[in-house]
C-alpha cells in the first residue's frame, strides 16, 4: 500500500513552516475528529492519516527523514532515476532509520547510507516511530490525547430524582490535586444504568479540547412508597378495606412530588382495578410526562370476632 503524501494529505506546501503545518491539522483534526463525525468510518480514516501527517511533519528529524525518503527512496541512485523510471516495488540495502543524519531543517546532508529491508519494512517501521501502534489519538507531545482525556465516575440518585430531574453535585478525581465539583442537571425520566455524557468536562487535550465526563447513573428503589416504573409510566399498589371496596369512598395516593392525591372510589370496587391520574407519572426524554397507576388492593381483616364473621355470613346469604 503506498504511503500517503504528508504534504498533501494535511494541504501544505513542502517548504510550509511548523506554524503552518499546526494550523492546517488543528482545522482538519476538528472536521474529521470522530466525536465530530458520529462514528463515520471514513473519515475516521481521514483522522487517522492527518495525525500521522501532523506527527511526522511537526517534528524537526521525522521530517527529515521523510523528506529524504521521499526525494530518493532508492539510495545509491538520484531523485527519480532508472530505479524508478523501471517500476521497483522492493529493494535490499535498507537497515531501518538509525543511518538517517537529518542535518539541518531543510537543506544539506540529503544523502542516505545504505539500509535494508523493503519499502513496506521501512514504512512500517517509520509508522512505528511515529506512535501509531494502536491508537490515532495520542498525544502530538508522546503522552495523553491530542482530542483530550474522557473521565468516567457513578452517581447514585433516588427514584424521584431519576423521575422528575435533579440538580446533584459531584466531585471529579478526589485526591489528584485536579480536584473539581460540578453541578450536573439529570433529566427527568433517566433509567438505571444509563450514561449522561458533558462534552468537554473531561481532561484537557493538547490543543485545549478537553474530552469528555461520562455520568452512569445508579438509581435506588423507592423504599418508601414502592412505586415501579414502566418506561414514563408509575405504579403503585393502594390497599383499600372492604369498606371501601363495597361502598365507595375517597381514598388518598401518595404521588411523586411527596403530596397526596384524592380518589374518589365506586362502589363495587375490585382488587386489581387500576386507576389512572394522568400526568402524574415520570417524565420523559421529549420534556413530557407520564400517567401514575394506583393498583386497587383490597385488604381483608384479620381476627374477626365470631359475631362479626357470623354478620358477614347472613350478608354473604342475602347478597348470595
Amino acid at each position: 500500500m503506498a504511503q500517503p503524501d504528508f504534504y498533501k494529505v494535511l494541504g501544505v506546501a513542502e517548504k510550509a513552516t511548523p506554524d503552518e503545518i499546526k494550523k492546517a491539522y488543528r482545522k482538519l483534526a476538528k472536521r474529521y475528529h470522530p466525536d465530530a463525525t458520529g462514528g463515520d468510518k471514513s473519515k475516521e480514516a481521514k483522522f487517522k492519516e492527518v495525525t500521522q501527517a501532523y506527527e511526522t511533519l511537526s517534528d524537526d528529524k521525522r521530517r527529515d527523514e521523510y523528506d529524504q525518503i521521499r526525494q530518493n527512496p532508492f539510495p545509491g541512485m538520484p531523485p527519480g532515476g532508472a530505479g524508478q523510471a523501471a517500476g521497483f516495488s522492493g529493494f535490499s540495502g535498507f537497515d531501518g532509520f538509525s543511518g538517517f543524519g537529518g542535518r539541518g531543517r531543510r537543506g544539506a546532508g540529503r544523502g542516505a547510507p545504505p539500509m535494508g529491508g523493503d519499502i513496506d519494512e521501512m514504512l512500517r517501521q517509520m509508522k512505528a516511530r511515529m506512535g501509531q501502534g494502536g491508537t490515532p489519538f495520542s498525544d502530538l507531545d508522546g503522552g495523553g490525547e491530542a482530542a483530550g482525556q474522557n473521565l468516567q465516575t457513578n452517581l447514585q440518585i433516588s427514584f424521584r430524582e431519576a423521575a422528575l430531574g435533579a440538580e446533584k453535585s459531584v466531585t471529579l478525581e478526589p485526591g489528584t490535586g485536579a480536584e473539581r465539583r460540578l453541578t450536573v442537571r439529570i433529566p427527568a425520566g433517566v433509567s438505571d444504568g444509563e450514561t449522561i455524557r458533558l462534552a468537554g468536562q473531561g481532561r484537557p487535550g493538547a490543543f485545549g479540547q478537553a474530552g469528555h465526563l461520562l455520568i452512569k447513573l445508579q438509581v435506588a428503589a423507592d423504599a418508601e412508597h414502592a412505586f415501579v416504573r414502566k418506561g414514563a409510566d408509575v405504579e403503585i399498589d393502594l390497599p383499600i378495606g372492604l369498606k371501601e371496596a363495597v361502598l365507595g369512598g375517597a381514598v388518598e395516593v401518595p404521588t411523586l412530588e411527596g403530596t397526596r392525591a384524592s380518589l374518589k372510589l365506586p362502589p363495587g370496587t375490585s382488587s386489581g382495578v387500576k386507576i389512572r391520574l394522568r400526568g402524574k407519572g415520570a417524565g420523559d426524554k421529549r420534556g413530557g410526562r407520564g400517567d401514575l397507576f394506583a393498583i386497587v388492593q383490597i385488604q381483608i381483616p384479620k381476627d374477626l370476632s365470631e359475631e362479626a364473621l357470623s354478620q358477614f355470613r347472613a350478608f354473604l346469604e342475602k347478597v348470595g
